[in-house]
């Protein structure tokens, strides 16, 4: 079997939705047969092992007794005969597996047990990690933790390319330059840039500072928010214009890198251009829909009777009065309907 391709994913600050992002990703690939491995390096804020622990129904205990954490890994220095454990510990979710970074999603570190005192350590552990589980995959995500560190440096070294996700304001983008320069110093890896819940319809993606490429933007999406840590949440985002944004970019960044190795960007469009979807990503789909054939309803019931087609009424041997009565009608209803979604949204 070919050597995992190996996916560093970074971001300058926290709450950028990198961990969200990183989970979408696998799940694409693994829908198109990729086996991908996604590895919780962030070990304090532990985004996706508190999803499996969720995904376990609430289990405190997230590996068996044989297996040994990515925390303990590190602890350890690598060394399994000191835990006496034989494997690095994976557990299946969805489409893809998580390696933990805890073995109970409550235990407390230290960071000074944790970290490894120099870059050059945090590579030799990082390759000794992946060199345990890299037989059974193709991807390998590392979901690293924000800003920077000797295993933030240590992860973007050995990967095929790093990600560093960002938000479209300017303390992020500063907090992205800051990263994307150090990690410059570290390594000739390939990085780009993919920006995160974006709020306005498009964001530049012509970078020259640096000469880092954007991959995308992927908007805000309301129904994302909304459903986040419901047991509908994975139904909910297959329908959004945020896991099709993400695909375009993954596709985006494998013609880029040469890979070949595309997922599906499908979604039905429900008004047959996502552009009108953008300019409402703070409404829901049903929302949204709601709204603009609510609208449309409207206005054609309204400009009914000010004009005269007398072939409908021939068609359809209804007096001019009684059609005059039903447009009215009809548009009244589908203005209601948008005036309602415009309040229930009005926050």
């Amino acid at each position: 079997m070919s050597q995992p391709k190996i996916i560093n994913i970074v971001s300058g600050k926290g709450g950028t939705g990198k961990t969200l992002l990183t989970a979408v990703l696998a799940d694409l690939l693994g829908n198109e047969n990729h086996s991908t491995l996604i590895v919780d390096l962030d070990v304090f804020v532990r985004g996706l092992t508190s999803l499996l622990y969720y995904h376990k129904k609430e289990r405190i205990e997230l590996i068996e007794s044989n297996e040994i954490s990515i925390a303990d890994f590190f602890i350890d220095k690598g060394d399994m005969e000191r835990s006496g454990s034989h494997k690095i510990a994976t557990s299946r979710y969805r489409t893809f597996d998580v390696a933990p970074s805890v073995s109970r999603v409550d235990e407390v570190l230290k960071f000074t047990d944790l970290m490894p005192d120099t870059k050059s350590e945090a590579i030799t552990l990082l390759n000794a990690l992946i060199k345990k589980v890299h037989n059974k995959y193709d991807f390998i995500l590392l979901d690293s933790r924000a800003g920077y560190d000797e295993l933030i440096a240590a992860s973007h070294f050995i990967s095929d390319v790093t990600i560093c996700v960002e938000e479209e304001d300017s303390i992020s983008k500063i907090t992205s330059n800051n990263l994307i320069n150090q990690l410059k110093e570290d390594s000739d890896s390939p990085i780009f840039r993919l920006s995160n819940k974006t709020r306005t319809e498009s964001v530049n993606m012509e970078y020259s500072s640096g000469g880092v490429e954007y991959l995308g933007a992927v908007p805000f999406d309301m129904d994302v928010m909304r459903s986040f840590g419901t047991k509908y949440f994975w139904d909910d985002i297959s329908r959004t214009i945020y896991k099709s944004s993400i695909a375009r970019s993954w596709n985006n960044l494998s013609n880029k890198l040469g890979w070949n190795i595309t997922v599906d960007e499908f979604r039905s469009k429900p008004f047959g251009n996502e552009n009108v979807e953008r300019k409402l990503q703070f409404f829901s789909v049903k929302d949204r829909i709601l709204l603009v054939y609510g609208l449309i309803i409207g206005f054609i019931g309204a400009i009914y009777p000010l004009i005269d087609l007398m072939w409908i009424r021939e068609v359809l041997k209804e007096p001019e009065g009684m059609l005059r009565v039903v447009s009215m009608i009809t548009g009244a209803l589908g203005f209601s309907m948008a005036a309602w979604v415009l309040f229930k949204n009005k926050k």
